[in-house]
């Protein structure tokens, strides 16, 4: 086993930090106690510990940390016990919330330098690329689980991935170990659980082998899933514009091409890949009439047009909407701090505003609301989206309507009585920053 960790870890020199996910189940006390084993033998080379997650979602919770407790002490293992909270995102089962919260609370569990090893193994792989192709997904969802994959700053390792249920369940009783059996496993709604209680024993009954070979589909969707994410990375590195996609860019490409760089964009900023759906319907708005506003709503970003680009904002970059205010700013006396970030003019000899002519008593206007045709021709002209114009705070005089030609819009635009010339003997800028 350490020589296959250290094969998945890429480092046949130094001394391996293991931490196993333990939930105090079979296949996770079987990995742990193939790993006790080898440190006995070999203590030199590993280091050993283990962390249980306790989610907090059923009765039977304290029954698995009390028997990961003694198992430890009797193991001499070294473990620490993590509370998982666990909230439902909309459209999420209690499955995906469960494993997410996992997942957060082992990354933050991990000490420098330490690998996460889990439990799954070849019956856990061709569940989970049964319930890929039953979404519908591609090769890189029929990959299902690599058996080594980046883990933030370090590396999760899935060591059993090659043996199945049944070579585990033999070695626990040739070396009789005790476990503790999850009571949801039972509950046929979960999907996984419907599959393993049902459909697999049926297939198991007509292929004997089917845990095997469904592991090497997923390896063969694997290898093509690395080479279209290849070709997907150079075509996206054509089409960036910045954060934004160049639409003429996109244009180029059949659809299929075209998608898999979406995807690729959206898988960038750390965010789930949609359906094939949405990625079709952000075709229909790339050619929507050019005078329509249109966009892509899902749970966590937008999609919007704008200036012949592709535009992503996540819906937490999204306030809600609150009535606009007006408020009294002394600048002289500091920062505005606004409900959507802060306003400050700052000193400084090479400013693009004359001091000397600013008032010393401003308004401010935020959420600012575009009135007058002015005033939205000049936000027209600045290139500012539709969208992002009510989060911009428009500054007036004191006195002045705020329905008046503004003096500045945030750090956008100055109007030219305010602009430094070389006779201008105090010099400053206005710094807008917004909360992200």
């Amino acid at each position: 086993m350490l020589h296959r960790i250290r094969e998945l870890a890429r480092d046949p020199q130094r001394r391996l930090h293991c931490t196993v996910a333990w939930s105090g189940g079979l296949d996770s006390t079987v990995l742990l106690h193939i790993l006790m084993q080898a440190r006995r033998r070999l203590p030199t080379q590993l280091s050993l510990r283990a962390v249980h997650v306790d989610h907090g979602l059923q009765a039977a919770a304290a029954d698995f940390r009390r028997f990961c407790r003694s198992t430890a002490r009797d193991w001499k293992v070294p473990l620490t016990v993590i509370k998982a909270h666990v909230r439902l995102a909309g459209g999420e089962s209690v499955e995906e919330a469960a494993r997410t919260a996992r997942y957060a609370a082992l990354a933050d569990a991990l000490l420098p330098g330490e690998l996460l090893l889990t439990a799954q193994h070849a019956d856990d792989q061709l569940e989970t690329l049964l319930l890929a192709l039953l979404r519908g997904a591609g090769p890189a969802g029929l990959a299902a689980m690599p058996q080594a994959a980046a883990f933030g700053s370090t590396l999760l390792l899935r060591p059993l991935l090659n043996l199945e249920r049944g070579q585990l369940t033999a070695y626990a009783a040739r070396h009789q170990l005790s476990w503790r059996d999850d009571p949801s496993n039972e509950q046929l709604r979960f999907d996984r659980n419907y599959l393993r209680a049902r459909v697999l024993p049926l297939l198991r009954e007509r292929w004997p082998a089917v845990a095997r070979t469904a592991s090497r589909s997923a390896g063969h969707c694997a290898v093509a899933a690395a080479a279209l994410s290849q070709s997907a990375r150079r075509d996206l590195e054509a089409a960036v514009d910045g954060p934004d996609l160049e639409i003429a860019v996109l244009r180029r490409w059949p659809p299929a091409r075209r998608a898999a760089v979406l995807r690729l964009w959206i898988a960038d900023q750390g965010l789930q890949v949609p359906e094939l759906r949405h990625i079709e319907q952000i075709a229909v708005l790339m050619d929507a009439r050019p005078d329509a506003r249109p966009e892509l709503r899902l749970p966590e970003f937008l999609v919007r047009r704008h200036a012949g680009r592709l535009v992503l904002e996540l819906r937490s970059q999204r306030r809600d909407a609150s009535p606009c205010r007006i408020q009294r700013w002394s600048w002289r006396r500091g920062a505005l701090q606004l409900a959507g970030g802060r306003l400050e003019i700052v000193a400084g000899s090479h400013g693009d505003l004359d001091l000397a002519r600013l008032p010393q008593r401003l308004l401010v206007q935020y959420p600012s609301v575009p009135a007058g045709r002015a005033l939205r021709k000049l936000m027209q002209e600045l290139g500012v989206p539709d969208w992002q114009r009510e989060r911009l705070p428009l500054i007036f005089a004191a006195g002045r309507k705020a329905a008046h030609r503004p003096l500045a819009i945030a750090d956008l635009w100055l109007t030219e009585d305010l602009r430094s010339t070389v006779h201008s003997v105090r010099r400053g800028r206005i710094f807008w920053r917004e909360l992200r």
